[in-house]
């Protein structure tokens, strides 16, 4: 599955995002995300849980919160209908620009994935 849906980079399987350092900025044609007012990112959409939004807090490894090109980590809140957290997704962004990620799960790691810019 590609998440989110964009026109950068070809799906893989697993969860994806190309985000993180994507020439492609933000609310332009072409890109999946929005930026929002408070410096952080947004898919309206449907994602890999089930849900209809999700929201990208992308940070840098003093945890501060960073424009989605200079990000090292990102943090993916998928939310339903009501507005109710589904999953966690947690990525780490390496020199090349991929994106791992790991979801949330109680009782034992999750899932995980990787993007390639």
């Amino acid at each position: 599955m590609k998440f989110p849906v964009c026109d950068f980079a070809e799906p893989v399987e697993g969860f994806y995002s190309q985000c993180a350092s994507c020439p492609i900025a933000a609310g332009t044609p072409g890109c999946a995300l929005l930026e929002l007012e408070d410096g952080n990112y947004e898919f309206v959409g449907e994602t890999p849980h089930g849900g209809v939004r999700a929201v990208f807090y992308f940070r840098d490894n003093a945890g501060s919160q960073v424009p989605k090109r200079d990000a090292e980590h990102v943090e993916i809140h998928e939310l339903d209908e009501g507005e109710h957290l589904i999953t966690i997704l947690y990525g780490m962004v390496d020199p090349e620009g991929m994106i791992y990620l790991k979801k949330s799960r109680t009782g034992g790691s999750g899932d995980a994935g990787a993007a390639n810019q």
